[in-house]
């Protein structure tokens, strides 16, 4: 039995020289914190702020009857384009016509008695000069005169007024607009003051935008502002600011500016618009992907790739493009910052670069 064992571990010790003893191979251990890098860029940024507003027209008058009496025609329906000065509607002047006719009839009797006394006052002159008439008669006489001359006057006037109240039968269109409105049908009574159409002009138009109360100090008069309203998704209108409120409103804590443009076609008062406005152009900004930046102890920080660890900067931001975030301060143009993993490191953490061991 023990000379069966005996020869099972020589066996065994003879299998075991056959074979030979791999060499131990040295691996470095991948070290560091994952990351992508690039560099900042130089590109221009425009200074944009944004905020949304209603189209209005710019110039919307209400027409009222200027005289009493029945409507007895309507030229125009809503919807309409009318001229300045298109009959838009008619007002019965039957009255008004008399009125005239008789103003015109008395303008004519006034001006005869004026006639006949000037003629009598040039006579009495001549005989004045030889003393032939008494001074108190021609005196009287040339009173007479001027009495005559100021009811001529008032005649005059008289027939005007008439004449006036007989035009305004006549409903003009006061501005080259659109018909938003008819409150009449023929067959209606009117008197002075009632309104009768609406009108609005669309070929110039204003838009009245809020902007938030803390972007009041960027917003200027002159101002370009490029508009888009859903009524004309094709079309943007650019607009240039004309007014400004001075007043913060109470509840939305904005501040409304006004701002005027032409219309590009399709584009309604009424309407919504969104509003977005250049306060300034940076022409060289050194920019880095909004990546890069992160939070630290209350500071916005990138991290500069420094061998083969990070290095904190503290930085000043400045306006936000796109996916990019502007640097006023705190970077240089010509060093390389972490992109990608910059959320997981700190001060001083190794970095592994781009995704590759390091060499051996």
């Amino acid at each position: 039995m023990n000379r069966f064992v005996l020869a099972i571990l020589v066996v065994a010790l003879c299998g075991c020289g056959e074979s030979s003893v791999p060499d131990r191979i040295a691996v470095k251990a991948v070290s560091g914190t994952r990351v992508s890098v690039t560099k900042p860029q130089r590109q221009s940024i425009d200074h944009l702020l944004t905020a949304l507003g209603s189209v209005e027209s710019i110039h919307h008058p209400t027409i009222s009857a200027e005289t009493s009496g029945q409507i007895i025609s309507i030229k125009v329906s809503e919807g309409d384009t009318v001229e300045v000065q298109q009959l838009m509607g008619t007002i019965d002047n039957t009255l008004y016509k008399i009125e005239a006719d008789k103003a015109a009839a008395e303008l004519k009797r006034q001006e005869v008695l004026l006639d006949n006394q000037q003629r009598e006052v040039n006579r009495l002159l001549k005989l004045a000069k030889s003393q032939s008439i008494s001074r108190d008669r021609l005196e009287d006489e040339q009173a007479q005169l001027a009495m005559l001359t100021a009811l001529r006057d008032v005649a005059k006037k008289h027939r005007q007024r008439a004449l006036y109240l007989d035009s305004k039968t006549r409903i003009l269109a006061p501005q080259l607009g659109v018909v938003a409105k008819r409150n009449i049908s023929v067959g209606d009574y009117v008197t002075p003051g009632q309104a009768l159409f609406k009108l609005v002009s669309i070929n110039t138009l204003q838009a009245r935008i809020a902007f938030p109360e803390h972007q009041a100090a960027s917003i200027s008069v002159g101002k370009k502002v490029r508009l888009k309203t859903p009524t004309a998704q094709a079309s943007v209108a650019v607009g240039t600011v004309t007014s400004i409120n001075p007043q913060i409103n109470p509840r939305s804590r904005a501040i409304d500016i006004i701002v005027k443009f032409d219309n590009p076609g399709g584009w309604y008062p009424g309407a919504s618009v969104d509003a977005t406005m250049i306060v300034k152009q940076s022409q060289n900004a050194l920019t880095v992907p909004t990546l890069s930046v992160v939070r630290r102890d209350g500071n916005d920080v990138v991290f500069v790739v420094d061998g083969d660890h990070a290095s904190q900067r503290t930085v000043t931001l400045g306006w936000r493009k796109d996916d990019r975030v502007e640097i006023v301060d705190g970077l240089a143009a010509d060093v390389r910052i972490v992109t990608e993993g910059s959320a997981l490191i700190t001060d001083g953490s190794v970095l592994h670069i781009g995704g590759k061991s390091p060499a051996p």
